[in-house]
Formats: structure tokens, C-alpha cells, sequence
């Protein structure tokens, strides 16, 4: 494995690669960095250029300081590495980033897989923006490690967290979120949203595209996949079960399957 760091604009960008080939760049969510994705490192390496990331504010990255786009942050990163016809896979908040860089930057991607992906322009449910700003709150009111805790046992966010009864997967995302590093380390009016929103935009997307939700998701997620499978022509879904927001840690040999036979297969079905 290669890691490296690479300096953006007012920051730095930690990243790792693995593997030869295609480059397949994986985008971590909310909550996360690039380790969300240790179960894919085998799998897609054994076949692809790996490239993970950590997002600005996210893991091994500088924190935020002034105004920033996570799209001008993974051109520079695909720049830097001359990368051509990318497979973007966004988890999440990392998939709107992949539908916005897709979208600004169609000559460079070859596919898109998303994964229980949010979409730009798409509004968050009234509840679901209170209980992300209670994040916030409890960050300035009881400090970082309580505030972790409180997200972890917080009622609303079990669609993040596998089940009880898949112990290894869920004390792998509760470590991943434990990491202070990836919990509300900036104000997120900081990340620059895309203008028009890619939510009106989506009829642009012509490249083939993977979208994977999960049964036990947010039902928000799972209407949000739906819209991505009827508004983008080449796409084709999958809807993953017994698994929430993060099925490539709670069924990772289902999930890596079904990427690579998108890739190996479906694109050039087409």
C-alpha cells in the first residue's frame, strides 16, 4: 500500500493506494474516514487501483479552516495521481460528492457506484436536520467523547449501526465513529455546495451507474436510491438485506461481489 498526503487549497488530503489497474476511488460518508472501507481493500485491490481518501475534516485530513469544495478537492487528488476513467463509489455523503464531481466532470468518470446515497438539492427531512444539529449542540455542551456516545445511542441513528447480532460489523462502525477525528470537526456552511444543485441535474448522468441501498435503511435513503434509479438512465439498483446505511461493513463478501460484477460485467452491457 501507498500512502501520501496532498496539499489543496488552505489544506492537506490523506490518501492510500492499492492495487493495479482501473482506478476505483472510494468516498467515505458522514462520520467515517477512509478505514470504513477496510473490507473492500482485498477484494477490489486483487483486481483495480484502489484509491481511498479521507475527506477534508475526516481522519488523517486537515481540518477546515475557511471555504472549501470536496469536488475541487477529489479533482485535485484524481490530477495529482493522473487517474482517467475513474469508477467513483461514494458511501452516503460520498455519493452526492460523486454525483456532483460526475457532473462537472463527466470526461473523467467511467461508472459510478453509489451507496445509500444522499443527493445535492435533495432536502433532508425536518427531523433528521434537527437530530444532525443536536450533534452540534452536544459537541459544544458536553464535549467531544460525549457527544460521540451520544450519537452512538441516539434512537434515530440506528440505521447506521448493524445490528446486535452482527457483533464484528458493529464494533467496527461504533470504532470508526469513535474516532474523534471524523465527528463534526468543522462548521459544514464551510463545504462549498455545487451550483444548480444536482438534484435537477441527474438527467445529465449518461454513464452507467450502481446504485446499493439496504432494507433497513432511512427510509429518506431509500426514497433518495429510488429517485437516482428512475431519473438516471443507465442505472440499475440493488437493494441489500438485513443490512442499514453501511452494507460493505455488514455484508462486505455480498457486497464486494456485487460491485465487481458490475464492473467486470454490467458496464459493458450497457
Amino acid at each position: 500500500m501507498i500512502e501520501g498526503k496532498l496539499n489543496v487549497d488552505d489544506g492537506r488530503l490523506y490518501y492510500a493506494i492499492s492495487g493495479k489497474g482501473d482506478a476505483v476511488v472510494l468516498i467515505h460518508g458522514n462520520f467515517n474516514d477512509h478505514q470504513i472501507w477496510n473490507e473492500q481493500i482485498d477484494s477490489f485491490s486483487a483486481h483495480y487501483k484502489l484509491i481511498r481518501y479521507d475527506l477534508r475534516g475526516y481522519g488523517l485530513s486537515s481540518t477546515p479552516t475557511s471555504s472549501f469544495s470536496n469536488v475541487d478537492d477529489l479533482k485535485a487528488l484524481i490530477d495529482t495521481l493522473k487517474l482517467h476513467n475513474v469508477t467513483l463509489v461514494g458511501s452516503s455523503m460520498g455519493g452526492s460528492i460523486a454525483i456532483d464531481f460526475a457532473l462537472a466532470y463527466r470526461h473523467l468518470v467511467k461508472a459510478l457506484i453509489l451507496v445509500a446515497p444522499s443527493i445535492n438539492g435533495n432536502s433532508y427531512p425536518m427531523n433528521m436536520m434537527w437530530q444532525g444539529t443536536k450533534n452540534y449542540i452536544n459537541l459544544r455542551l458536553k464535549g467531544r467523547r460525549k457527544a460521540i456516545e451520544s450519537f452512538i445511542t441516539n434512537r434515530f441513528w440506528e440505521y447506521v449501526f448493524p445490528s446486535q447480532r452482527k457483533e464484528a460489523a458493529r464494533t467496527k462502525v461504533i470504532h470508526n465513529i469513535k474516532n474523534s477525528n471524523n465527528f463534526c470537526r468543522f462548521t459544514p456552511s464551510l463545504s462549498v455546495a455545487v451550483k444548480p444543485v444536482a438534484y435537477i441535474r441527474l438527467h445529465e448522468i449518461i454513464i452507467p451507474t450502481l446504485i446499493i441501498i439496504s432494507d433497513q435503511d432511512h427510509p429518506f435513503n431509500k426514497q433518495a436510491a429510488e429517485t437516482l434509479h428512475i431519473r438516471l438512465e443507465r442505472s440499475s439498483k440493488v437493494t441489500m438485506q438485513d443490512c442499514g446505511h453501511l452494507p460493505f461493513v455488514e455484508a462486505p463478501q455480498e457486497f464486494n461481489q456485487v460491485v465487481l460484477d458490475f464492473l467486470s460485467q454490467r458496464i459493458e452491457s450497457f
